[in-house]
């Protein structure tokens, strides 16, 4: 059995700033407590500003920033090697947040999918297949009811524009609006 001696069974990390035994666990203690009151103390407010620059609200920003430093008391503590606190404790809370925006994002798709359809979407999906259709109609029917409908003219406005008399507009109107009744009727069916 081979003895190891006291220089031998400890191992030394560098954490922040801060040279340490790995073997001896009051140093670690205190080495991992200095690092993360630093990093709180130069930069929790930045941390914190950061967090809120992202879109959270403070109480998010809080949060995050909170658990940015415990996870970075959990790494210091463990031994893993962390060469620049302040830095791992931003991206830490850049990840943090990404992950609250991922969240949310997912509930607000799982809500709408339990949620009953809106009724003004059904409205605007009608006039979008309405106006879908008046694209297919002959040229001068579907220039009158763009000008009528779109433009909120007059049929003698209309006639000017067109340079037909205002009775034309009104058939070529009339006769427009009863093609669009005829075909989204017939899919209605």
């Amino acid at each position: 059995m081979q003895r190891f001696g006291v220089a031998e069974r400890h191992s030394y990390v560098t954490i922040g700033g801060y040279q340490l035994s790995v073997g001896d666990e009051v140093s670690s203690r205190s080495a991992t407590r200095r690092t993360v009151e630093d990093v709180h103390a130069r930069y929790g407010q930045q941390l914190w500003g950061f967090a809120r620059r992202l879109g959270l609200a403070d109480d998010e920003a809080n949060d995050v920033v909170q658990e940015a430093l415990l996870r970075l008391w959990r790494a210091v503590g463990a031994g893993r090697p962390v060469e620049q606190p302040a830095a791992w404790a931003f991206r830490t809370t850049y990840r943090l947040a990404m992950d609250r925006h991922r969240l949310r994002r997912r509930w607000q798709a799982y809500l709408d999918r339990l949620a009953p359809p809106n009724p003004e979407t059904d409205v605007r999906d009608e006039l979008l297949a309405v106006w879908s259709e008046v694209d297919h109609l002959p040229t001068r029917q579907r220039q009158v009811i763009y000008l009528r409908y779109r433009a909120d003219l007059a049929f003698e406005d209309i006639g000017e524009v067109l340079g037909i008399n205002p009775a034309s507009a009104r058939s070529n109107a009339a006769r427009g609006i009863a093609t669009l009744r005829l075909q989204l009727g017939s899919e209605e069916r």
